[in-house]
């Protein structure tokens, strides 16, 4: 029998007061906000350290706070939930960016109803040391958020006295390649998965390594942003009316033939053309990097719209130009970019697990050292595109990237979706389950000048 939901003062006073709610639709809280009352029902393995009830404020309604931690081997890793009082009887699971060490915020998920969680993958951000510990690798590269979502869906349904109807994960960036990791490694953990921009690891990280090396070998080679400007100018007056509507969007790269080097200088350098090793650089971000087979490594970004706050200024060049150093390179000291700070923090990773702590996104050799990623690349990298145990149970997945990403590009995901059609039999039974969607002119997972806010979890809810 379906019950009402209790007057407001009333329903909140007994969730504070750890009482039996009423939640949305039939069933009960069962579950107390303590850390007693969730402790014992708490999954084996975890721990809950913290419960409170949150007061609602501004849109984001009252609810269950819980703080925890779920053991794996060698670690434990930190999690979030969010226990609405009035609950929409699914679960939702929020990815984080960057290289995790930090909590995603439970507001977007809480405000339509949804038990809502995130986890820090296994580490803290201030633990400059994490990267040689290798089971908060492993942790980082998949393990923490499947044992998060396998909690944090067994207290929901402890607390509310019945499972999840659904359970959803939203993610871009890292929170992409978290979203690609579950997909393939842990088919069951999801109904649905929104993945934006997803990161694939190794590869990007390579990839950025070779670009940094040209960008900081000398004074000569940077490009400063005054000229990523007159680049993306370029680009887009030779891309923008391809697709047959001059609209100040590069709406398909693939149509674009620009050639950088007609922007090499023929004579001194001037703000209106690139030096022969600025013109590397360009290069080197276009063309990508290829193994010795010919078989692509870290994919080329497109191009069109690499100008703007949030364009190669954010990830690349900087907003404050790299110091000269003792030994003529360049060094970005403060307003580091994005990629930059990531590669040297994931090259620490691959350092570690190499056991070779000299080995540098600066000293990096892809022929040399190509062998000795295998195993970060496996832990960190979701490149498996046979997603037909996730298509089999029933699963949805939207895929998303912006074309003028720079950051990642966006031929990986293109190129993942494709491997992906051909394993699952073709077009037709890949929309079964799975769409992508390509967004010209956006930037990384948002900014650029393109479209970049989208109610994606609607659209994959009335999937679902």
């Amino acid at each position: 029998m379906k019950l009402k939901l209790l007057a407001s003062s009333f329903a909140f006073a007994s969730f504070a007061a750890g009482a039996a709610l009423l939640a949305q639709g039939e069933g009960t809280t069962t579950v107390a906000c303590s850390v007693s009352a969730l402790q014992a029902k708490a999954p084996s393995g975890t721990t809950i350290t913290a419960a409170t009830v949150v007061a609602a404020k501004d849109d984001t309604p009252s609810h269950c706070q819980v703080d925890g931690h779920t053991a794996t081997p060698g670690n434990q890793v930190t999690f979030r939930l969010g226990l609405p009082e009035r609950w929409n009887g699914k679960y939702y699971f929020i990815g984080v960016g960057g290289t995790g060490g930090t909590v995603a915020r439970l507001d977007a998920g809480l405000r339509k109803g949804y038990a809502s969680a995130s986890t820090d993958t296994g580490h803290v951000a201030d633990d400059t040391m994490w990267t040689t510990d290798a089971a908060k690798r492993i942790d980082y590269g998949y393990r923490g958020t499947h044992v998060t979502a396998v909690a944090a869906k067994d207290l929901t349904a402890s607390f509310y006295g019945k499972a999840p109807q659904h359970a959803y994960f939203q993610g871009c960036s890292n929170g992409g390649r978290q979203a690609f990791m579950e997909v393939q490694r842990f088919p069951a953990d999801f109904d649905g998965i929104i993945a934006g921009d997803p990161a694939t690891g190794v590869p990007m990280q390579a990839g950025r390594a070779l670009v940094f090396q040209k960008l900081l070998a000398d004074p000569d080679g940077y490009v400063p942003i005054e000229k990523v400007e007159m680049l993306s100018k370029a680009t887009v007056a030779a891309c923008d009316a391809l697709d047959g509507v001059k609209d100040g969007l590069v709406s398909d790269p693939r149509l674009c033939h620009f050639k950088p080097e007609t922007l090499k200088c023929t004579g001194a350098d001037g703000p209106n053309c690139l030096t022969a090793k600025q013109l590397e650089v360009v290069q080197q971000i276009y063309n990508g990097a290829k193994l010795k087979n010919g078989e692509t490594f870290a994919y080329p970004f497109p191009f069109g719209h690499e100008g703007d706050a949030t364009g190669w200024r954010t990830w690349t060049i900087g907003r404050t130009p790299p110091a000269p150093q003792p030994d003529g390179t360049l060094l970005f000291t403060q307003n580091l970019p994005s990629g930059y700070r990531l590669s040297d923090e994931n090259f620490k990773m691959i350092s570690a697990s190499t056991s070779d702590p000299t080995l540098t996104w600066r000293n990096f050799n892809l022929d040399r050292d190509y062998a000795r990623l295998k195993d970060m690349t496996a832990i960190l990298s979701p490149l498996d595109a046979d997603l037909r145990p996730y298509k089999n149970r029933g699963g949805k997945i939207l895929m998303y990237h912006g074309w003028a990403d720079p950051a990642i590009s966006a031929y990986g995901t293109l190129d993942y979706f494709e491997r992906m059609t051909k394993i699952v039999g073709g077009q037709k039974e890949a929309d079964s389950f799975a769409r992508l969607y390509l967004v010209p002119g956006m930037h990384h997972c948002s900014g650029g000048p393109g479209p970049n806010t989208f109610d994606m979890l609607t659209a994959l809810e009335n999937w679902v």
